[in-house]
């Protein structure tokens, strides 16, 4: 074989190798290369849009969060932040004043969860003036703060110096927030207290009190003398006394005083019948008129 035909052969050989390895490496290396590549920029490209058109939503969802946090702000009621009892019982200390106040106690029942909120259950017992429970009552429920009165019981208390209070019971249940999506809620107390309210247990017709302080019995005492704006009486105790128009008299006081007539006239109160109770000058009956 002649050097030039060699050569040549060798040659080829080396382009053939050169050639087949440069496709090798260019089909089995850079090819998948160029396919992850090319994917890559596909879901890079993928990306990009959704982000954009996510960029794009922005304002209109800021607007919607603005006006959801707006309305949840300003809205008649409120969750609790948490289901931490103390806080109900807070609440329940600052509603309790003036004319709404009450003593109270509260017992935790039971807590419920449910998937975006949850129930505090407590029950509620207390004594106070009728008109101040009823108050009380319209400021948990009328309040920020969601609460659910339930079960009440109410029954007065039949004891002289207790008279107008009744015992409580009732159940209530408060909501608390389990996602906070929107923050936390203003608890604010509302005040929505009634000037006047009718007690239907308050008695009409009550026991008479004792004469504990002594004071001048009418009904024992006898008028003496009179002057346009004093009396002069024996009282029941056989000792001078001194009365003047709205002077305090036993069950009530001194309403007025006739010197033509030389009388002066009572108005007793004797558990809820009052009575006017006339006395004259040396007159040895007295006139008596009573009125419910």
């Amino acid at each position: 074989m002649s050097y030039g035909i060699r050569n040549t052969i060798i040659l080829l050989v080396v382009l053939t190798t050169f050639i087949g390895g440069g496709w090798s490496y260019i089909y089995f290396y850079q090819q998948p290369k160029l396919e992850e590549l090319e994917e890559n920029v596909e879901q890079t490209r993928q990306n990009l849009t959704q982000k954009q058109q996510k960029a794009d939503q922005l304002p209109r969802l800021e607007n919607q969060f603005r006006e959801a946090t707006n309305f949840f702000n300003n809205y008649k009621k409120g969750l609790y932040p948490n289901s931490n009892e103390d806080r109900v019982y807070d609440f329940l200390d600052r509603v309790s004043t003036g004319s709404a106040y009450t003593e109270f106690a509260f017992s935790f029942s039971d807590s419920t969860t449910y998937d975006k909120y949850g129930v505090i259950s407590m029950q509620v017992t207390g004594q106070g003036y009728y008109r101040n429970f009823v108050n009380f009552i319209r400021q948990i429920e009328l309040s920020k703060p969601l609460n659910k009165v339930g079960g009440v019981n109410v029954n007065p208390v039949n004891e002289l110096e207790s008279y107008g209070k009744v015992n409580y019971q009732f159940s209530l249940q408060s909501f608390y927030d389990r996602v906070k999506l929107l923050g936390e809620a203003d608890l604010a107390i509302r005040n929505n207290l009634l000037g006047s309210v009718n007690n239907p247990f308050y008695p009409l017709i009550r026991s008479v009190e004792e004469n504990e302080d002594n004071l001048v019995n009418i009904e024992n005492s006898e008028l003496l003398a009179i002057s346009s704006n004093k009396i002069f009486l024996l009282d029941q105790q056989g000792m001078m006394q001194r009365l003047s128009e709205g002077d305090e008299v036993y069950l009530g006081e001194l309403s007025s005083i006739n010197i033509d007539e030389g009388t002066a006239s009572f108005t007793l109160n004797k558990g809820g019948i009052v009575e006017r109770i006339t006395l004259q000058v040396n007159n040895d009956e007295d006139e008596n008129e009573s009125s419910d």
